[in-house]
């Protein structure tokens, strides 16, 4: 039969044993450089200076090779680098809407993108649970959004669809940040571009 001193007996060796469940816990984390420690209650809780959204899986988001290929497709984008772009898209792969229907003809849509809109830039945001980029445009005064890009099949780093979209009702539903106006390339605003348009003229 139980005693109430056998009980407190058992309860105090619990805790003990949790205590060094504690112990070797906060030991593996100072050993691994783990953020998460506990507090001075034994609960564990998060670095308050870590970023939560540092993995955009932890928005909930389905994949991060998607996210992983817009970033990439968005550099070589912004950069200019035509090969660079072309290269991330697969040999048969396809590319409708704004820039046309196949990779054959998706040099020279996205060229005719540049000289048409000369300060337009990609960048990436989320809609529901999808990674989406979004193709800027900066008219001298602010961005805006003109076109969503979806990236599809990809593997090994390379997309088997790369499609942009001008629907107006999901641009307004892409979560991201407009970019910063100063990481404009010079020459590539309208401003500048009009300017330059116009001493080429003049000459």
């Amino acid at each position: 039969m139980w005693t109430v001193r056998d009980i407190d007996r058992g309860a105090a060796a619990a805790e003990t044993q949790l205590d060094r469940v504690d112990d070797a816990a906060d030991e593996t984390a100072l050993t691994t450089g783990d953020s998460v420690q506990p507090d001075e209650y034994g609960v564990h809780v998060d670095d308050p200076e870590a970023d939560l959204l540092d993995d955009d899986l932890d928005a909930g988001l389905r994949d991060d090779v998607e996210a992983d290929a817009l970033d990439v497709i968005a550099e070589h984008f912004n950069a200019r680098d035509l090969e660079g772009l072309l290269d991330v898209v697969a040999a048969d792969g396809e590319a409708p809407g704004l820039l046309g229907y196949d990779r054959s003809n998706l040099g020279v849509a996205v060229e005719d993108l540049w000289q048409r809109r000369p300060s337009c830039c990609l960048t990436r945001g989320f809609v529901e649970l999808e990674h989406v980029g979004v193709l800027w445009e900066h008219d001298g005064q602010a961005w805006w959004r003109v076109a969503a890009v979806h990236v599809d099949d990809v593997e090994d780093g390379r997309v088997g669809v790369l499609e942009f979209s001008d629907d107006a009702a999901l641009l307004d539903r892409i979560d991201c940040e407009a970019p910063d106006p100063l990481e404009l390339e010079d020459g590539v605003s309208w401003e500048q571009w009009d300017e330059g348009a116009d001493r080429t003229g003049s000459d």
